[in-house]
Order: structure tokens, then C-alpha cells, then sequence
């Protein structure tokens, strides 16, 4: 067998060759990225593989000279080894890209255009693209492979993680499918927190009787509970690997996992979550893509709602024999709205009692966690044990013995190994933290002073940390520490950069020159606080992200007790960091370098903060509360003043289409609305005063007021859709025609009825609204306010005179669109007021039809005994039978054959009952169809 050195050789002669041909690559085309988006894309993915090469350059520099690292360096030699034809390939390409370039080339490039010169032909593009692809798949499991931190058990690891990683590969399923569900990606949360595992690490768990119970028992739940920085989501990576390995070769057990995390608004919320699971789960059952695909059709490619994703996830859970669901870090949900409704969602799964489902959830004790989660006494495992204080022994006798920077103190190790025993208290983040100190120290008498001085805890760590930091450095942690803890999402390095570089001051600026970082310097002089990680960007491309070292960190941050400490200067208040951070927003989008000349793929990759800039500072302006005055002039500026700036933010963003987050660089200005639109969309009041005390020294205001564009067709429906009900005043009071056509609800009456703002609504009758005006999604406001429920807004449509059988709009009319959304109460209502029960129209036909696709079986039976049709026929289901079949709702399907459904009727999107049931997998159902006589053969 070869030597790890020599294996380590041949890797490093293909890796060495693979940076020159890249950077040759780059190299060529980074000359004219600047004038095509495909050249810019291609030449960062090129970029992006250059940087994948040199991290598993130095990877397995750094494992080389470890013991047993032969089987390792093996394993990454396969992978690199079916590369090693593909970046010839590269190499041939780019010998015929430099043989083609010369003086004549920009010439042909200019003369003939891109697509007819050889190096810049959409073929040879799609070429290198492909190449690309191919080999970064295969450098991303070699690099993974070496993430490894065990010399023992490799070969099950490298396994599981290839298990994993084809188990859950989210790329089967279509780009189509993918970009409409929009599922959070927490295979990036799981790599990370994994590859900081040891091989021992949760052995006193998975090897306990709690847990052997939870993988056999049915319906079985677990919650592992404990305090910040025990160690939770290493453990939850360990159980989710061990339940992959020992299962990777049975098809009928479906797995999946979410990762909650405090850095990522992505990742807290329910609807995330369910998104995630849904995805995972289709991959792993032959007809998940159809599921999910019919799914989006019955959503018309719109978000779909809580409700529709939970029985998606019912019936996904229902296909296997075992569904082992593990969810991570419930505390890490913001303890608001989010958290509730997470914690209501997870009740929902409990309550099914599916007798297949095996649900572990980690998060900390709190007691609003621990009222909703009851568990039982067998089902609640704190972490607070010896078999954590020995997870905690290997992993400091792990580190002790293979970091580098703690081997000159070989002959301490005995004693650093008993001081961090005594200290920990069960925390790894603490022994982390220490460790990292100890690393830090150059000579014995430093050393001593970490051992004898350790702190008591980790508020104490956190603190010493922070009052290490030296005093010219302060400010610049203040900042990076605070957009870290309050960005919406993850920020690559580069944006975290460009967000420290802007100058909040009288006259804020972005001051690149003088207040830019490189990256080891913001890693530095923060002292362990924050970390630099590889992630994947969603688009197939590395990225280098920023963030909060620990969620322990932030949480201490933002606590009272820093307050009462010595690094008070360093505490955090929710207000003030959001104004800051829609200050840096806001400065950075009116920097003239940005919106002057044209905006393309170069001028992004400039500047790279622009996108979470034009996306976010409205959020951190909501968030500000009392401290929001301090952004008002930026935003005047924007709307008012800078023309060319504001033209450039509604390019990056769409805000009034906020599912659409992609930039549009090419949006012409016939495209883009008015200020006063966009203001009164996002409730900018003081801003809109601003603009119209502009224009109210002009004789026009009123059209200006009243102009057409942007999504909601007008200013009025804009801000009647959000409820900003001083700013419709404000509009009304400037000319605005209540009456105004177009736009998604068609007028501003439809749209304040359907999100249910009963004071608006009555505000607009007041001024004189037409309360039966057609048009728009919806058709009529009180359809509108039907299809979400909102009582209070029908009974005052009612009372002002709403036909209540108006038809026309998505629905058809108001008793179905109730009817659809299982609003029992509200069906009644518009019954009694004279609903017709049997009226036609709209997606599903008929009201009986609606109510029987989404299995309200009360409103079933409530229409029926109203006279409903059973056997009514058209809608998207053709009829009753076929629509409650399609979803599997066994009881709605029996209360209809026995109210005397033809089980034979053609017709709908499945043909017949039967069709429905066994295309969607629902066998109980087509096994009672068929007990009532329906053809096997129709």
C-alpha cells in the first residue's frame, strides 16, 4: 500500500495543475466579464473552483503528516482521480482560448459579437461550465472526507456522509420544483456543525435505551434538553448520521432534519421548516417529484400556505414504513409569533399519531418550549450527565493530541486536561473558548496565567474576550459583531467587508479606503467571536460566510448581564443595531459609484453588499422602533433626491413582489413606479409627506397621486393591501380616485378586504368605494375576504350591500372561496344571507367540490344538508368524489358515497375516484372505491 506522503504527492502534482489552469481561465476571461452576464458567471464559478482547489491543497497538507491518515488520503485520491480527465479537458480548452486571443480577438468580439467568436460561443461556455460543475462536485467530497476529525471508524464515516449526501440530494428533484418551494438548505448547518464532531462524540446517547427505544416504538418522541453551548447540535449531527448509516440501504425509511439557527431569518420559522422536510423526503421515494409537482400546480405556483404544506407532509410521512424526523436548536426560533407557530406545527405532527413517525427535538429549557413540548418522563433527556463530561474528556484529549499549536505544551497536558474537566460544568463551548486561549499562548508564563486564571463560566469567558480587544479595535468589533448578530441571513466575508466600511456620521459615506478589513483581520481582532466558513451559495458556488462564532455569543451580547459587566461597551440593543443597519443599507445604496453608468453582473461582484442592501433596510427600518428618525434623511434622499439611486434599488429588488428576490438588471424604467407608490407601499409616512409637500407646489399632484404601475396597479391599492391606513388617508387627501382599476386586487377596496383591515375597509366605504366593483384576483372585496376567512369583513360588506352571490374571480364566488379555506363560521354566514349552494364557477367548480379537496369533511356534511349537488360536475376535480380522493381523505370520501357519489363519473384532472387515489398513493381510499364498484380499468 502507498504512503500517505506519496498518495499525498500525486494529489498535490493533479491540485497544483488544476490551480494554473483555473487561474489561466480566470485569467482570459476576466477581461471581458465586464461586457456579458454569462462571462462574469462563468469566470466566478471558475474563481470559486480555484478557491475549492487551494482549500484541499491545504487540507491535505495539514493531514499528511497525521497518523492513519492513509485510508483518508485514499479516499480523496479516488475522487480526484475522476477528475484528472476532466481538467485536461480544461487544459486543451485553454491552450485553443490563448491560441485564438490576441489583437483581433477584442476586434471579432466587438465586430461580430460574443456568440460567433470561439472563446465566448455559448456552447464553449456551457462546456467549461459543465467541466466545472463536475469537478467542484468531486473536490467538495474530498474536502468533506478530510473534515473528518476521526482516525477510527473512517471508512463508516466516509460512507454515512455519502449516504447522506445521495440520500438527500436535493438536485433530483427540478430546478422548477426547487425554485418554487424554496426550501432552506440545512445540509450546510449539518456539514458544519458535523465536521466538528469526534468519533466518540454522543456514544452515552445513541448507545442508551431512550434512544434504542425511540427508533422501534411507534410514534415515538424524544426531547434532548440542555443549556447553551453543551454541545446539542454536534450531538443532533451524530444522531442524524448514525440513523443514515444504519439505515442507508433500506428504501422504506424516510429521513429528515432542520437545523433552526439564530444567524439565518431563513431557518426560524415554520414554514422553512416544513419546506425542508417536504424536499428531503421526495427525494427519497420514486414518485416525490410528481407529489411535489402536482403540488405546485394546485398552488398556481404561489407560496403555499402552513396548512397545505402540513398535509403534504402527512402524506409524504405516511409512503414509508419508518419517517425518523429530527428537528435541531428550538430556542434558536425568535420567541415571538415564529416560535409559537413552530411549536404549534410540531404539536400538529404529534396529534397525527402516525404509528411510523419517530420525532426527536434539542433546544434549550425554556418554559414556553417546555409547556407546548409536555413531555413525558421517559421522553425528556436533559444533558446534564456523565456521558457529556466524557464527550467533553476525548474531545480536549483529541485536540490536545493533534493541534499543532497545543503540542509545544506536550508536558502540560495532564494538567490543562484536569483544569478544563473541572470547569466545563458540561459546556463544550466553554472548553472551546479555553482552548483557544491556550493556543494563543507564546511562552510557559502565559500559559500559567490561562491555567490559573480560568474564568468561572462562559458569561466570564465572553467577557475577558471582549475586554481583551484592544482599545483602537473596539468600534470596529462593535460593528462587526453587531450586523453579525442582526443580519437577516448569513453574510459572505465580502459583504461583511463592505458593511464595515461605510462611515456613519454627519456625512456617512462608504469609506472603502479607509476603513476596509482583510479577511484574517476580521477573524483576529474579533478574538474567537466570530468564525470563517465554506458554504454553498444555493447556485452550486463556495462562498467564504461570516458569522457569530456561537449562538452562546450573541445571546450574551444581547443579555442584561453585560450590561452589569466590564464589557458593557460591547452590549447590543435590538433598536439601535436594526438603524444601524438600515443606515449602512441605506448609505450604501446612494453611493454614486453604484448607480452611476451602467448597473451589470461587474458592477455587483463591485459591490457586493448592493443586493442585501436594496433587499433588507426596510426590514431593519421596521425593526428600529423609537430609532428610526435616525435613517429619515437617507430615505428622503433616496426617494426624493437621488434619482439614479432609487432607479437602481428597484432594479436589485422588486419589493412589491417580495417571492421574487432575484435582481433585474435589465427592468426598464417604464417597469419601475413612482416614489409615491413605493412609499406608500412600505409605509414610509414621513417620506410620502415629504415628496408630496414636493409636488404640491406643482398643479399636477393628483395624477402623480393617482398614477398606474408596480404590482398593485396604484399607490391607494398598494397601501390598503399593507394595512397603512394614515398613508391611505394621506393619499385620499391628496386626490387619490378611491375607484381606481387594475393592479393584482383590481382595486383598493379588494385589497385591504382580502388581508382583512376592517378599518380601512370602512374607510374606503366612507369615500365612497363601489362595494360590488369587479375585477382583480378575487373578482369582488367580499370574495376577497371570504377566501381568508375574515368575518368581521364580510358582515360589514354585508351590511353595506355586497351581493353575496357575485360571481367571478379565482373562486367563482364568495361561498366557495369559504368553503376552500374550511372558514366553517363564515360558510354558515353566507348561507344564511343567501348563499346559493349550488352555484358553478371558479377553480373548483362548486363549493361541495373545494370543501371536499382540502377534506373539511363538517363543511361537507353543512353543504350537503344545504341541498349541495353530490354528483355536480366541472371545477379542477370534475366532481366531489375525485377531489377528496386526490387528497386521500378517506372520511369525506365515505360521507359522499354514502350520500350517493357516482364512483364511476369521468372527468377532472385524474379522469375518475379511482385514478386520483392510486396517483397520489392513497391506498385505503382506492381500496374503498373499489369496494363500491369502481373500474380497476376506466
Amino acid at each position: 500500500m502507498s504512503d500517505p506522503l506519496s498518495i499525498a504527492a500525486g494529489i498535490a502534482g493533479f491540485l497544483s495543475l488544476g490551480i494554473q489552469v483555473t487561474q489561466s481561465l480566470v485569467d482570459f476571461y476576466s477581461v471581458y466579464k465586464s461586457r456579458d452576464t454569462d462571462i462574469a458567471k462563468m469566470t466566478q464559478n471558475m474563481e470559486n473552483l480555484q478557491s475549492t482547489f487551494r482549500s484541499l491543497e491545504t487540507a491535505i497538507h495539514q493531514r499528511q503528516s497525521q497518523p492513519n491518515a492513509n485510508e483518508l488520503l485514499q479516499e480523496v485520491d479516488t475522487a480526484t482521480q475522476r477528475c484528472h480527465e476532466i481538467i485536461q479537458e480544461l487544459q486543451s480548452e485553454c491552450q485553443k482560448l490563448y491560441a485564438e486571443s490576441g489583437t483581433s480577438l477584442k476586434v471579432r468580439f466587438q465586430a461580430a459579437g460574443r456568440r460567433v467568436t470561439y472563446p465566448f460561443r455559448k456552447s464553449t461556455l456551457q462546456k467549461i461550465e459543465e467541466d466545472v460543475r463536475d469537478i467542484r462536485e468531486n473536490l467538495l467530497f474530498a474536502l468533506s472526507v478530510l473534515q473528518f476529525e476521526s482516525h477510527n471508524r473512517i471508512e463508516d464515516e466516509i460512507s454515512a456522509a455519502r449516504s447522506l449526501l445521495e440520500r438527500t440530494n436535493s438536485s433530483q428533484i427540478s430546478f422548477a420544483i426547487r425554485a418554487w418551494l424554496q426550501a432552506p438548505d440545512v445540509s450546510i448547518n449539518h456539514n458544519a456543525v458535523y465536521a466538528k464532531h469526534h468519533p466518540e462524540t454522543g456514544q452515552w446517547f445513541i448507545n442508551s435505551h431512550q434512544f434504542a427505544n425511540w427508533l422501534v416504538e411507534r410514534n415515538s418522541f424524544l426531547w434532548l434538553n440542555g443549556f447553551a453551548g453543551c454541545g446539542k447540535s454536534v450531538l443532533c449531527s451524530a444522531i442524524i448520521q448514525h440513523i443514515f448509516r444504519e439505515t442507508k440501504h433500506k428504501s422504506e425509511v424516510g429521513i429528515a432534519f432542520y437545523y433552526f439557527t439564530f444567524s439565518d431569518e431563513s431557518k426560524q420559522d415554520a414554514h422553512g421548516m416544513l419546506r425542508a422536510l417536504l424536499l428531503q423526503l421526495s427525494v427519497q421515494f420514486p414518485d416525490g417529484e410528481r407529489e411535489l409537482e402536482q403540488l405546485r400546480i394546485l398552488s398556481q405556483s404561489l407560496t403555499p400556505s402552513k396548512e397545505v404544506l402540513l398535509q403534504s407532509l402527512r402524506r409524504f410521512l405516511e409512503i414509508f414504513q419508518d419517517s425518523y424526523i429530527i428537528l435541531d436548536a428550538l430556542d434558536e426560533c425568535p420567541r415571538d409569533d415564529s416560535r409559537e407557530d413552530v411549536l404549534r406545527v410540531i404539536q400538529v405532527i404529534r396529534d397525527w399519531c402516525l404509528p411510523s413517525v419517530h420525532l426527536l427535538v434539542t433546544g434549550r429549557d425554556q418554559l414556553d418550549i417546555r409547556r407546548s413540548l409536555n413531555p413525558s418522563h421517559d421522553c425528556d433527556l436533559s444533558m446534564k450527565n456523565p456521558g457529556i463530561d466524557k464527550d467533553i474528556f476525548d474531545f480536549v484529549s483529541y485536540q490536545l493530541e493533534n493541534d499543532s499549536k497545543l503540542q509545544r505544551w506536550k508536558v502540560r497536558h495532564s494538567e490543562i486536561q484536569n483544569k478544563l474537566g473541572q470547569g466545563a460544568e458540561g459546556v463544550f463551548r466553554y472548553v472551546e473558548c479555553q482552548l483557544n486561549s491556550f493556543r494563543r499562548a507564546r511562552n510557559r508564563n502565559q500559559l500559567d496565567k490561562c491555567l490559573h486564571t480560568l474564568p468561572r463560566d462562559l458569561d466570564e469567558t465572553y467577557e475577558r474576550m471582549l475586554c481583551d480587544i484592544e482599545e483602537s479595535y473596539i468600534q470596529d468589533v462593535r460593528r462587526i459583531l453587531t450586523v453579525l448578530c442582526f443580519s437577516i441571513r448569513p453574510l459572505t466575508v465580502k459583504e461583511l467587508v463592505d458593511a464595515h466600511s461605510v462611515e456613519l456620521g454627519e456625512s456617512p459615506y462608504l469609506d472603502r479606503e479607509g476603513r476596509s478589513f482583510e479577511q484574517d483581520d476580521l477573524v483576529d481582532i474579533c478574538l474567537g467571536l466570530i468564525e470563517i466558513v465554506e458554504t454553498d451559495n444555493g447556485y452550486g458556488q463556495t462562498v467564504l460566510t461570516a458569522r457569530i462564532a456561537h449562538f452562546s455569543v450573541q445571546e450574551y451580547l444581547q443579555s442584561d448581564r453585560i450590561r452589569q459587566q466590564k464589557a458593557e461597551i460591547f452590549a447590543i440593543d435590538s433598536g439601535s443595531a436594526n438603524a444601524e443597519l438600515a443606515q449602512i443599507c441605506l448609505v450604501y445604496l446612494l453611493d454614486s459609484r453604484l448607480s452611476d453608468g451602467i448597473l451589470d453582473e461587474a458592477k455587483l461582484q463591485d459591490f457586493p453588499l448592493a443586493h442585501f442592501a436594496a433587499l433588507y433596510w426596510h426590514h431593519f427600518y421596521q425593526a428600529s422602533r423609537e430609532e428610526k428618525m435616525k435613517a429619515e434623511k437617507l430615505l428622503l434622499r433616496l426617494f426624493q433626491y437621488e434619482t439614479n439611486s432609487f432607479v437602481t434599488w428597484a432594479r436589485l429588488y422588486e419589493t412589491d413582489r417580495p417571492c421574487d428576490l432575484n435582481v433585474n438588471i435589465q427592468r426598464l424604467m417604464d417597469d419601475i413606479a413612482s416614489p409615491i407608490y413605493y412609499a406608500s407601499f412600505l409605509g414610509l409616512e414621513i417620506t410620502l409627506r415629504g415628496i408630496l409637500v414636493t409636488y404640491g407646489k406643482s398643479s399636477g399632484l393628483s395624477d402623480i397621486v393617482n398614477a398606474q404601475g408596480g404590482h398593485y396597479g396604484n399607490a391607494l391599492q398598494a397601501a390598503s393591501s399593507e394595512g397603512h391606513s394614515r398613508v391611505v388617508q394621506m393619499l385620499l387627501d391628496q386626490g387619490a380616485d378611491v375607484s381606481a382599476r387594475g393592479g393584482f386586487y383590481g382595486n383598493a377596496l379588494q385589497a385591504a378586504s382580502s388581508e382583512g383591515h376592517h378599518q380601512l375597509v370602512q374607510m374606503l366605504l366612507d369615500q365612497g368605494a363601489d362595494i360590488n366593483a369587479q375585477g382583480g384576483t378575487y373578482g369582488n372585496a367580499i370574495q376577497a375576504a371570504s377566501s381568508e376567512g375574515h368575518n368581521r369583513v364580510v358582515q360589514m360588506l354585508l351590511d353595506q350591500g355586497a351581493n353575496v352571490n357575485a360571481q367571478g374571480g379565482h373562486y367563482g364566488n364568495a361561498l366557495q372561496a369559504a368553503s376552500s379555506g374550511g372558514h366553517r363560521q363564515l360558510v354558515q354566514m353566507l348561507l344564511d344571507q343567501g348563499a346559493d349552494v349550488s352555484a358553478r364557477g371558479g377553480l373548483y367548480g362548486n363549493a361541495l367540490q373545494a370543501a371536499s379537496s382540502e377534506g373539511h369533511h363538517q363543511l361537507v356534511q353543512m353543504l350537503l344538508d344545504q341541498g349541495a349537488d353530490v354528483n355536480a360536475r366541472g371545477g379542477l376535480y370534475g366532481n366531489a368524489l375525485q377531489a377528496a380522493s386526490s387528497g386521500g381523505y378517506n372520511r369525506v370520501v365515505q360521507m359522499l358515497l354514502d350520500q350517493g357519489a357516482d364512483v364511476s363519473a369521468q372527468g377532472g384532472l385524474y379522469d375518475n375516484a379511482l385514478q386520483a387515489a392510486s396517483n397520489r398513493g392513497h391506498h385505503q381510499v382506492a381500496q374503498l372505491l373499489l369496494d363500491q364498484g369502481a373500474d380497476i380499468n376506466a
